[in-house]
C-alpha cells in the first residue's frame, strides 16, 4: 500500500457515504412509524369498535411506541457515528503523504 493517507480517506468517505444512507433511512424510518401511531391511535377513538379489538390495538399502540423509540436511539448513534467520521476525515488531512 503505498499512500495510506489516500486509503484511509477513501475508507472513511466510503464509511460517511453508508452512515449518511443509513440515516436516511432510519429518517424514513421513523417518518412510517409516526403516521402507523396516528392510525392505530384514531383507530383507538372509533366507538364502535369490539372490546377485544379496542385491547389488541392498544397492545399495537405500545409496541409502536417502543419501535419509536428504538429507531431514535438507533437515529441518534448513527448521527453521532456521522459526526466522529466527518472529524476523522478532518484529522486525516491534516497529515502530510508521508507521515503515516
Amino acid at each position: 500500500m503505498e499512500n495510506l493517507k489516500q486509503y484511509l480517506i477513501e475508507d472513511t468517505n466510503k464509511k460517511i457515504k453508508e452512515t449518511e444512507e443509513e440515516i436516511k433511512n432510519s429518517d424514513e424510518e421513523l417518518k412510517v412509524l409516526d403516521a402507523k401511531l396516528k392510525v392505530e391511535n384514531k383507530f383507538l377513538e372509533m366507538k364502535d369498535i369490539p372490546e377485544e379489538i379496542k385491547e389488541d390495538i392498544k397492545y399495537s399502540v405500545e409496541a409502536i411506541k417502543s419501535m419509536i423509540q428504538m429507531e431514535k436511539d438507533k437515529n441518534g448513534e448513527l448521527k453521532k457515528e456521522f459526526e466522529i467520521l466527518r472529524y476523522r476525515k478532518q484529522v486525516i488531512n491534516k497529515f502530510e503523504d508521508e507521515e503515516l
